[in-house]
């Protein structure tokens, strides 16, 4: 019984150390690239989406993540769209800013863009804050963001609205996604990622590096006038559809 106890507290001490570490780890990254990404946006705005991609990397190398991509063949460079991927962790940002070969910016709730530092640096590299219980500032925001996409930047959004507490896919809110499927001629692109919820659980700060993740990228869904099935007025039939995707691959 007295080992038994020693064993549990040597574990929760190591697994306190490790999340400190790693939280450190995001917390200095976040600052120093964080500064250089803005100060190059002033000039460049590849090189901040490149120090975007970099710190990405970097946190995952740092707290030993692991991910394996499928399905990078369905991705066209010269091509942007609108990225439905399903949300399991925080860690998700970092697996698709590293895994993904796309200029892309990603909607987040407006609550995010309140954190010191952290809001100023999203806003300024072009990060769209989303108001859900403000429609007029939420409409403003998808008018943004299909502003971009002509621009050749893809959006990434997180059609559930929130992360998922135990993996499990979540019904997808229409609001936000039914706004891009109305403006049309967008194309989407499903992303599945797989072992996010094993590193950092909502609602928990306790980090568990060294784990594996998937990400499943999935075939583009073309939303125009020409596709009779996917045409203006049936956008909960589109959502659906994506959701389907998601859930099976899942």
């Amino acid at each position: 019984m007295g080992s038994d106890l020693v064993f549990i507290r040597k574990r929760m001490i190591t697994d306190f150390l490790l999340s400190l570490y790693c939280w450190t780890v995001i917390s200095v990254l976040t600052v120093i690239l964080g500064i250089l990404a803005v100060i190059f946006s002033f000039f460049s705005v590849d090189t901040s989406q490149s120090i975007a991609k970099l710190w990405g990397k970097v946190i995952l190398k740092a707290c030993m993540i692991k991910v394996n991509v499928a399905g990078a063949e369905n991705i066209s460079p010269q091509k942007s769209y609108i990225i439905t991927s399903n949300h399991q962790s925080y860690f998700d940002i970092f697996v698709l800013l590293a895994s993904l070969d796309l200029n892309f910016k990603f909607i987040a709730k407006a609550s995010l863009f309140k954190i010191p530092f952290l809001g100023r640096s999203m806003k300024r590299l072009g990060y769209i804050p989303i108001d859900r219980e403000n429609l007029r500032s939420a409409l403003k925001s998808v008018k943004k963001s299909t502003e971009l996409i002509k621009n050749k930047t893809s959006i990434l959004i997180f059609p559930e609205g929130t992360r998922s507490l135990d993996g499990k896919l979540l019904s997808f809110k229409k609001g936000g996604l039914n706004m891009f499927l109305k403006q049309g001629n967008i194309t989407v692109l499903p992303a599945v990622i797989k072992g996010t919820v094993n590193i950092l659980r909502k609602n928990s700060l306790a980090v568990h590096p060294g784990q594996k993740v998937e990400l499943h990228i999935l075939k583009p869904i073309e939303i125009s006038e020409k596709n009779k099935g996917l045409t203006s007025g049936k956008e909960d039939g589109i959502i659906k559809k994506i959701e389907e995707e998601i859930r099976a691959a899942l």
